[in-house]
């Protein structure tokens, strides 16, 4: 299977795209799935996406981290080698939507937390899961951005600049280290039905439909982005490395 007998990450695991990822992995073969999110209760948390592993066979750990914060990312990467002794794939999904108001209107603090989460969190969780990959000289790594990090998206500046940001970080990161055995790519979603969006559909209604209509109505599922996250880091795709694939139903079709 597409994920044999690998240890796999997995941050903002607790929901979505996440934990779609996490099910998909265990469910091809993992030998084990590190679930990092910084929600540790109810419905859409880390420990729920660990307790549907293990209860569908699989092994997993939870882990409690923001990945904003690089003391919680580098004790969750000592906790998975400390469990498991490596770190094979990781898939960085940990991410927080828009405010929904035009440039001059968007507030300092709402662009730092964006930003902070986003592409400092995916800058952290790349920083220390290479480090972890190092020594071992292989690992894939796979950070979802979004297609709002290829185009123009009114009203979501900071997301959109994040988004943008995670991509030249990806490509920054593949050429930096393909000569240690590394792959490191980049998913950019379309619009995907998640927790995350519902929220975001119904405090920012007039974003929301303006997103459908850009869309023409295309709205994936989690499943469909963790199974090009799972080819991703497999060894079929073994020559793809610093690529920005767009999995979005044909939307913006670059």
């Amino acid at each position: 299977m597409a994920a044999e007998g690998k240890v796999v990450m997995v941050t903002g695991g607790g929901s979505g795209i996440g934990r779609a990822t996490a099910e998909m992995f265990a469910a091809r073969g993992a030998a084990a799935i590190v679930v990092v999110d910084r929600t540790d209760t109810g419905e859409n948390s880390g420990p729920e996406t660990v307790d549907l592993i293990r209860k569908a066979g699989g092994t997993a750990l939870f882990v409690h981290a923001d990945v904003a914060m690089e003391a919680e990312v580098e004790a969750a990467l000592a906790t998975a080698l400390a469990e498991y002794g490596r770190l094979d794939a990781a898939v960085n999904c940990a991410g927080v939507a828009g405010t929904g108001a035009k440039i001059a209107d968007t507030e300092l603090a709402d662009w730092n937390r964006i930003l902070g989460v986003n592409l400092t969190g995916v800058f952290l969780s790349l920083k220390h899961e290479i480090r972890a990959m190092l020594p071992n000289k292989s690992g894939t790594i796979v950070n979802i951005a979004s297609a709002a990090g290829l185009v123009a998206v009114p009203y979501l500046s900071p997301y959109c600049s994040s988004k943008h940001g995670v991509l030249g970080l990806t490509k920054t990161a593949a050429r930096e280290y393909r000569n240690s055995g590394l792959r490191i790519n980049a998913i950019c979603p379309g619009v995907v039905d998640t927790p995350m969006i519902r929220n975001s559909a119904e405090e920012r209604p007039a974003v929301n439909m303006q997103a459908r209509e850009n869309t023409g109505g295309f709205v994936g599922q989690p499943e469909q982005i963790a199974a090009a996250a799972v080819w991703l880091c497999s060894d079929e795709a073994s020559f793809v490395n610093g690529e920005s694939m767009v999995v979005d139903g044909g939307t913006i079709t670059r």
